[in-house]
C-alpha cells in the first residue's frame, strides 16, 4: 500500500541549520514525488513557512490560525505570539 499521510512531530527539533535544510528538502521531495499530505508540528516558523501550502496555529490549546502561509504571517496574534510583534 501507498501511504497517504506522514505524520512528523517537530521534525528538525535539535538540527544544525544544514540538517535541517536536509531534512526539510528529503520532505519536499517525498511530498511531491509520492503525493502525499504530511501533517507536521514545528516551533521553528522558518521551516512551517519554508514547506506549508496550509496552516493552522495553536496558542495555548486555542486555534488562532488558519489558511495559507500568508495569510497566517498576516495575522496580528500570530504575529504578536511567535514572530515577536507586529510586522
Amino acid at each position: 500500500t501507498e501511504p497517504e499521510l506522514l505524520l512528523l512531530d517537530e521534525p528538525t527539533c535539535g538540527m544544525s541549520p544544514e540538517e535541517t535544510e536536509s531534512t526539510m528538502s528529503l520532505v519536499r521531495k517525498l511530498c511531491k514525488d509520492r503525493n502525499i499530505t504530511i501533517l507536521f508540528t514545528e516551533h521553528d516558523m522558518a521551516v512551517v513557512f519554508g514547506i506549508a501550502t496550509r496552516l493552522s496555529v495553536l496558542h495555548q490549546g486555542r486555534l488562532i490560525a488558519d489558511g495559507t502561509p500568508e495569510q497566517v504571517r498576516a495575522s496580528e496574534e500570530v504575529q504578536k505570539v511567535y514572530l515577536g510583534g507586529a510586522a
